[in-house]
């Protein structure tokens, strides 16, 4: 019910997106709706504006800045006050997903701004051609992976859901070790695993461009992403069998040469969730700029 509720709501919430200038990947009804598990997502218009706070057992925030032309330091304050209002810790009153342009929102003398990470953006043009000694490994992957593997790159549908879904739960599995002594990690495994159930579940309504790779007659790999605007095209998310080797770079360069995707000059591929593994493979790929996300909150609080 809550699923669908959310739904009825994505043309509202994507024609105020429309309006703001953001590159973040959160920037997008996609993302709000695939967290809906974790979180009770309110939304609500002040000064004109809409608003999206994010509830949950610690307390209510808002998941991104007022979306509207007209955010005032009077919609910011109000913002505070209704979570103040409802939070027993009034630290967990807090703006997220804040770009770098909006910082002015929030003045100095009265917030506090820390930078949670970066987003990884790239030109699509140079992981589709993956050329020059910068790229000289991924070809060599790529090529390893061609030339030993039987495979298919199709388009995602629903008779693969079931396929999908156990192959993120292998994977899942072989990276529990990796991450064995950091919860933080372990916690967004478990969390994942929800938020690509919704995707793989509602990507049409949700304009999602799926693929799969199959090797052998069985999904070994899956990507989704979404427009984010008339430039960039957002990854959402990617699993590949560790097992295959090659079959990361393929599926991701093949997904960046895709007709689907060729219109976009730029691929956002989100954050590196502060683990030092995937930063060190979003680096390898030789982002053409980095987008600083940011935590709001008011100062004394």
């Amino acid at each position: 019910m809550i699923t669908m509720t959310l739904l009825e709501e994505k043309s509202r919430v994507e024609r105020y997106l429309r309006e703001t200038s953001a590159q973040l990947s959160s920037f997008s009804f996609v993302n709000i709706f695939t967290w809906q598990e974790f979180f009770q997502f309110e939304l609500e218009i002040i000064d004109g504006n809409l608003c999206v706070f994010a509830r949950h057992e610690a307390g209510t925030f808002l998941y991104l800045p007022p979306l509207g032309k007209n955010v005032s330091a009077k919609t910011i304050q109000t913002c505070f006050e209704r979570m103040e209002k409802v939070n027993r810790n009034k630290g967990v009153s807090r703006v997220e997903n804040v770009p770098a342009h909006q910082l002015p929102l929030f003045p100095a003398e009265e917030f506090s701004c820390y930078n949670k990470g970066y987003e990884y953006c790239y030109y699509r043009k140079d992981l589709a051609a993956l050329a020059g000694n910068a790229y000289k490994s991924k070809r060599a992957s790529y090529n390893h992976f061609v030339k030993n593997y039987p495979f298919k790159y199709l388009p995602y549908e629903d008779a693969l859901h079931v396929e999908c879904a156990a192959l993120y739960q292998e994977w899942a599995q072989s990276r529990r070790p990796v991450y064995a002594h950091n919860a933080v990690a372990l916690q967004m495994l478990e969390e994942n695993a929800g938020v690509h159930q919704l995707a793989l579940r509602h990507y049409r309504e949700l304009g999602l461009t799926g693929r799969v790779v199959v090797v052998e007659g069985k999904v070994k790999a899956y990507t989704f992403g979404y427009p984010l605007n008339e430039n960039i095209f957002c990854v959402l998310f990617e699993v590949a069998d560790l097992s295959v080797s090659g079959l990361g770079v393929f599926i991701f360069r093949e997904f960046c040469r895709d007709a689907a995707i060729a219109p976009y000059k730029f691929i956002n591929v989100m954050d590196d969730f502060e683990l030092e593994n995937i930063q060190r493979v979003k680096d390898s790929f030789n982002p053409v700029v980095l987008l600083p996300s940011y935590t709001v909150t008011r100062k004394g609080k």
